[in-house]
């Protein structure tokens, strides 16, 4: 059975505990340091071993995460700019439609996906998820937002109200295109790209299924629980760690499911959940797990609404195949 990444943390921990002990003891017992010098070179001496392994870690983690561009000569992938501010000069959202192409025309369905990446991922990040979906018929809008790849002039990543009301402006493209606004409208959004489609969505009887990767529950309450580590990424990358009130609202799907099961009726958050479907790691160490549970709590999901894995982490790595299996599930129920 493999080592977890903890237990190898842990190894290496030991031994450079172990190591800088010794230096410790030579440094004091032998040569008769002071006491700071012994702590410094001890010290020294532990990053010097657990750094490196730290560092080879991480790229060993970031190498085998990765995802290159895919294609397919059975897909035809159409470049679209839609407005989101006139008065602005690059105001508008980047997009890729992808279709099948004239061979598998025939299968092709009257539904339109609208995939939500994560904060610092593009439009193409998900193309291993998304690909397998245009194959079976379904068309594929896949947007960078604002702040990232093509639409990084339109405005910031982290103003997420803001890309709240681009998700909703890009429903209102997709309703005013001759030869969309027939399709049914469903949404995947993954982690912070799954808070913009509940948020916009939950509610718009215009968006029928939407499937939530990794989603969050209460922003305020669990942003700021994360390890260290990731919490001074998340300052780096400028995420909002102290949003107001209004903003800690929209951007918890637990509070917008929260207001609608005490304003709707029971058979119209019945129709409400009925769209949900949620997809998370337990071993998930960015959105942990309990916030799975929390969102299917209040929405009181049966088992065809949520797909759980044991491992993957946060990327849902090694699940790519179980994903899309589930996703098709879904939304040909």
């Amino acid at each position: 059975m493999p080592l977890s990444k903890f237990i190898k943390r842990l190894i290496v921990s030991i031994i450079g505990i172990t190591v800088s002990a010794f230096i410790w003891h030579i440094n004091r017992n032998i040569f008769g340091n002071i006491i700071r010098t012994c702590l410094i070179l001890s010290t020294t001496t532990f990053l010097l071993v657990y750094v490196p392994f730290e560092i080879y870690f991480s790229i060993r983690t970031i190498w085998y995460d990765r995802w290159e561009n895919i294609s397919s000569d059975k897909l035809k992938t159409i470049s679209v700019k839609i407005p989101i501010n006139n008065q602005q000069k690059f105001g508008y959202i980047v997009a890729n439609l992808v279709k099948p192409s004239m061979e598998i025309k025939s299968e092709l369905k009257n539904k339109i996906i609208i995939i939500s990446h994560g904060y610092s991922d593009t439009k193409e990040t998900l193309q291993y998820l998304y690909y397998p979906l245009a194959l079976q018929g379904y068309t594929i809008l896949s947007y960078d937002s604002r702040g990232s790849g093509g639409s990084k002039k339109l405005g910031k990543r982290n103003q997420f109200l803001k890309r709240i009301e681009d998700y909703r402006k890009i429903i209102d493209w997709i309703q005013n295109d001759e030869e969309l606004k027939k399709f049914e409208i469903f949404s995947i959004g993954f982690s912070m790209g799954a808070v913009i489609a509940i948020s916009a969505g939950f509610t718009d009887p215009r968006i029928k299924k939407i499937i939530a990767i990794s989603c969050i529950s209460r922003y305020k309450q669990n942003v700021l629980r994360f390890n260290p580590i990731i919490l001074i990424g998340y300052i780096l990358r400028g995420i909002p760690l102290f949003p107001n009130e209004i903003q800690n609202k929209k951007l918890s799907p637990y509070f917008i499911f929260k207001r609608n099961k005490s304003t709707c009726s029971e058979n119209e958050f019945k129709k409400l959940t009925n769209k949900i479907y949620l997809i998370h790691s337990k071993n998930d160490s960015v959105i942990k797990f309990r916030n799975f549970q929390e969102n299917k709590s209040i929405l009181d999901l049966s088992g065809n609404h949520q797909l759980i894995f044991k491992r993957g982490g946060h990327t849902m790595k090694k699940n790519e195949l179980a994903i899309v299996g589930g996703i098709l599930f879904f939304i040909n129920q």
